[in-house]
């Protein structure tokens, strides 16, 4: 027993010590960060000196806790921002990794599955490891990291309140999901929805359901008393989202309707034409079906997503509520989003992802145990899932170096009275030249368009990111500049930042 208990433990040490590697190594190979994590860090640094300023200065910053963490791992420690907010995302992440592990370990405990328990571990971290999707985002410094982390938190606690029914792990469930909902304002609908499932217990009596969802609400109840007098008492203009989240429960439904009517019409006026025009709701709404399950197979990865429908065709574990409150959750809050935005991000869909590929450890097993029989399914399977690892480790398109180069050189070349253009976000951030009126600036800025009729010549120093379409199409905002680039870099595809200074 207790050789078995090492050796669990040491599956839990080896794929803590693989997930540390991995972030340190996809982290440390990116030379650019993303436009959202320049809002976060600038935040972050704001905060120091006034935190309501700091929570208007960018979208993002309007649900602060993220920027919080950073700037108070700042504080603590000698790092930059930029390296406090990987070292953040490192530590979510591998708690990500060891609370999808002890999930698994979970799911099989007083199954055929137990046996195997410590195979069944390594089985679960070998998945959650080698997530492609899970694995692409890393380089990212995005809020995203900790509600994974504390999602999946939740989850492990609400799977352990339905089988103990001990009040701690109720508590353990929200606080966990109130922590996830400081990072991204979804979580608030898990706490909302997922007491619900509780009255559709057919196991358990009404005074035991009534019970269950009474406990799972406890400390939500609290937390709003409590809440809602530290506003009335001091600071009753910080509700960050708050009213975002009050305005979709009670219009978001309304919004998905009126835009599915006003992209019906669009269709049928622009596409398929009178003889067509009645069936463009038809056809809109089968679209948005196919487009959906497109991004979540994407998301998933093809492989995973067939070992999740071979477990559930072989009915692999035991069925568990929990975990599809958890799927009906999640395809509500990104179908609600589709329908309104028209597009879906890859990283809406990773939580949704996280709870499907529970499935995956079961299906890999099932394939282990044919082994006498055939060898190629499993070998199949775990060729494509190494194939898949590979593309979220390792960056196979088009280098964007050169724009932190270039903007390393306007960091070190563009005196700080020069006034400078930029059409680029990131170019701006490497630039240190506009502080935090960056935003603005960006905003401003975006468009080259702003540069016509003369008003480049405003600028000492232009910085113009240019894509194929700019340098193909014979910009004539590019000809109507007429000065000879100081400094250009490119990629192997040929994007280019072009450095124009104008002589005085």
């Amino acid at each position: 027993m207790h050789r078995l208990m090492t050796a669990r433990y040491s599956v839990y040490l080896l794929a803590a010590l693989l997930s540390i590697v991995c972030s340190i190594w996809i982290s440390s190979r990116e030379m650019l960060i993303n436009p959202d994590a320049i809002c976060y860090l600038q935040s972050a640094a704001a905060m120091k000196d006034n935190f309501h300023f700091a929570m208007s200065l960018c979208g993002q910053a309007k649900w602060p806790f993220y920027s919080l963490l950073i700037a108070g791992f700042v504080h603590l420690t000698p790092f930059s921002y930029e390296t406090s907010a990987y070292l953040i995302n490192g530590f979510f992440s591998l708690l990500t990794v060891l609370v999808f592990m002890r999930i698994i370990a979970f799911l099989t405990e007083k199954t055929p599955f137990e046996k195997d328990k410590t195979l069944m571990t390594l089985l679960g971290a070998l998945v959650v490891l080698f997530a492609h999707e899970l694995n692409a985002v890393k380089t990212y410094i995005i809020r995203d990291h900790g509600f994974w982390a504390f999602y999946l938190l939740s989850l492990l606690s609400l799977l352990y309140y339905f089988r103990e029914r001990q009040w701690y792990y109720a508590w353990a469930w929200s606080l966990s999901i109130v922590i996830a909902t400081l990072f991204r304002i979804e979580g608030a609908i898990f706490l909302l929805v997922i007491p619900w499932m509780t009255w559709f217990d057919a196991g358990q009596s009404k005074v035991a359901r009534a019970r269950a969802f009474l406990t799972l609400n406890s400390m939500t109840m609290i937390g709003c008393i409590a809440f809602s007098g530290f506003l009335w008492l001091y600071h009753p203009q910080i509700t960050g989202r708050l009213a975002e989240l009050q305005f979709q429960l009670q219009h978001g439904i309304l919004l998905v309707k009126q835009n599915f009517q006003l992209k019906s019409l669009g269709l049928a006026q622009a596409v398929l034409g009178e003889s067509g025009a009645r069936d463009a709701a038809p056809v809109l709404f089968i679209s948005l079906i196919v487009w959906y399950f497109f991004n979540v197979i994407a998301n998933l990865s093809l492989i995973y997503s067939l070992l999740v429908c071979y477990a559930w065709y072989k009915k692999l574990f035991i069925k568990q509520r929990v975990l599809w409150s958890y799927v009906f959750v999640n395809v509500f809050i990104t179908a609600v989003f589709l329908g309104q935005s028209m597009f879906l991000s890859k990283r809406y869909l990773i939580a949704l992802s996280l709870v499907l590929m529970l499935w995956v450890p079961f299906a890999l097993y099932a394939l282990i145990q044919q082994w006498q029989k055939r060898k190629w399914p499993f070998l199949l399977a775990v060729f494509f899932i190494s194939i898949s690892l590979l593309g979220g480790l390792f960056d196979f398109g088009y280098s964007k170096a050169y724009v932190r180069y270039a903007g390393d050189w306007l960091s070190e070349h563009v005196p700080q009275r020069a006034s400078l253009y930029s059409n680029d976000l990131q170019l701006m951030y490497y630039s240190h030249h506009f502080g935090n009126q960056i935003f603005a600036a960006f905003e401003h800025g975006a468009d080259l368009h702003v540069l016509t009729n003369g008003q480049w010549k405003k600028y000492d120093y232009l910085a113009l990111r240019l894509g194929q379409k700019e340098l193909n199409s014979a910009s004539p905002i590019l000809q109507d500049i007429h000065l000879i680039p100081v400094k250009i870099f490119y990629n192997k595809r040929g994007d280019q930042v072009r450095i124009y200074r104008r002589v005085l």
